[in-house]
């Protein structure tokens, strides 16, 4: 008799970089925060990606802030 196949699951490992956020919440009408340069699905995704996620958007970050 065969043991069955268990999956297991990873659990996501959510990133530990600080927000970028600075506080002047407004939306631009580019659909930008007018103080990190984050969207709406940026900001609201924050909490829930990777280090390396984090890092590759504050990258795309500073290119928005000194190219927008």
């Amino acid at each position: 008799m065969s043991i069955p196949h268990v999956r297991r699951r990873i659990a996501p490992r959510f990133g530990s970089t600080p927000s970028p956020c600075i506080k002047v919440c407004e939306i631009d009408d580019e659909g930008f925060c007018t103080g990190c340069k984050r969207t709406i699905d940026e900001i609201r995704n924050w909490m829930i990606m990777s280090d390396y996620e984090q890092t590759m958007l504050l990258a795309e970050l500073k290119w928005r802030k000194h190219h927008g």
